[in-house]
């Protein structure tokens, strides 16, 4: 199968976890190609694209739309040519409108998107019909709930990341497939000194300024915040602001992923306040790191026996929990092998994640034939 992903990112979990899926299927013997918003297009770009959107959506089919839908489609035409991970990305600050002509080039078997915008996605999805091929729309994000607003029925096939999404769409009454994400554990694992506690991806929606109020409640314990996602100027000097009251707590800048990510953790802690099942679970019970996490039903499902779970606002409890796993050595270790077993199940290894993705969009591509 040829297969075109058009994504929003190509950072942090969600652009880790589809080169990886990507990868797998090249291996299986799929040809795929990736058109990816890359966040760096020149603002005038974006500022003439937005402006040309918002008018084509007033004048609707008055006279003059029609010319002015066809310059809409103009800016984000020309892409740039860059491989990550060994994987083909054509990268553009407005994919919709590189995906016409990739999909006349590239002529894929099927479109997959991720982590895609609603009104782009929408917009891609109309192309692929236009020209009969089928589309996958992967949800591994809360916020991506919004593709089924009004009923809609996004894609010709739906897969979520987390049990928790897979449910919430099927509540909406759309048929959707539970396909974790394809996380390659072996890429970070390392032996941990196994002196602080790492929270990953210090921003608002994962539950920063929780850990703020942990790291200030607990003093002699170092912590790690380290980026994922590039921070903002304003999320970046939000951190300074926290560091400079908070001497137990250290700042690591984005790095490639690799098993420095997880050298000195004795635990994760994951205070998401968004209902996401990130990989970083996985990757840190893989190094036999043990995790607490929020009592969000995605985090719930993700941590099984390897790791606790706390009331999402309840600092005592956050703190308590980590207190036990600080000092109870025989609790840390138990939990700890718990988080390695838990690693090893069947149903998140990454080989037969990328087959049953594949199985999903051979269906698909044969029933369209």
């Amino acid at each position: 199968m040829r297969m075109l992903f058009v994504s929003g990112t190509t950072v942090g979990g969600s652009g880790r976890s589809q080169r990886e899926l990507a990868a797998r299927l090249v291996e299986f013997g799929h040809e795929v190609v990736f058109v990816v918003n890359h966040a760096r297009g020149p603002r005038r770009t974006m500022w003439v694209y937005e402006q040309l959107a918002d008018l084509s959506a007033r004048i609707g089919g008055r006279p003059g739309g029609k010319l002015v839908r066809w310059f809409e489609k103009m800016p984000g035409r020309t892409v740039t040519a860059e491989w990550i991970d060994g994987l083909n990305h054509l990268t553009t600050p407005i994919p919709e409108n590189a995906v016409r002509q990739t999909i006349e080039t590239f002529r894929p078997d099927v479109v997959v998107g991720n982590s895609v915008l609603r009104l782009t996605w929408r917009k891609v999805r109309s192309m692929c019909d236009a020209h009969g091929v089928p589309t996958i729309l992967y949800i591994r994000e809360e916020e991506a709930l919004n593709h089924f607003d009004n009923g809609a029925h996004p894609a010709d096939a739906v897969v979520a990341n987390a049990e928790s999404l897979t449910a919430a769409i099927e509540r909406l009454g759309v048929t959707c497939e539970f396909v974790p994400s394809v996380i390659e554990l072996g890429v970070t694992v390392t032996e941990s000194t196994r002196h602080t506690a790492l929270v990953i991806n210090p921003i608002e929606s994962r539950g920063i300024e929780t850990v703020w109020k942990i790291a200030e409640q607990m003093p002699d314990i170092a912590f790690v915040a380290q980026e994922s996602w590039p921070l903002s100027a304003e999320q970046l000097a939000s951190v300074e602001a926290h560091l400079a009251n908070l001497p137990n707590v250290e700042f690591r800048r984005a790095e490639p992923p690799g098993p420095r990510l997880y050298r000195d953790a004795r635990v994760l802690l994951v205070p998401y306040r968004i209902d996401n099942r990130p990989r970083v679970i996985a990757e840190a019970q893989a190094n036999g790191i043990p995790v607490i996490a929020a009592d969000v039903p995605a985090l719930i499902e993700a941590i099984g026996k390897g790791g606790s779970q706390v009331g999402l606002d309840d600092i005592n409890a956050w703190c308590a929990e980590l207190r036990r796993l600080w000092s109870d050595n025989a609790l840390y270790q138990e939990m700890a092998d718990d988080a390695l077993a838990h690693s090893k199940r069947p149903a998140i290894e990454a080989a037969a994640v990328a087959h049953q993705f594949e199985s999903i969009a051979q269906r698909l591509v044969d029933a369209h034939r």
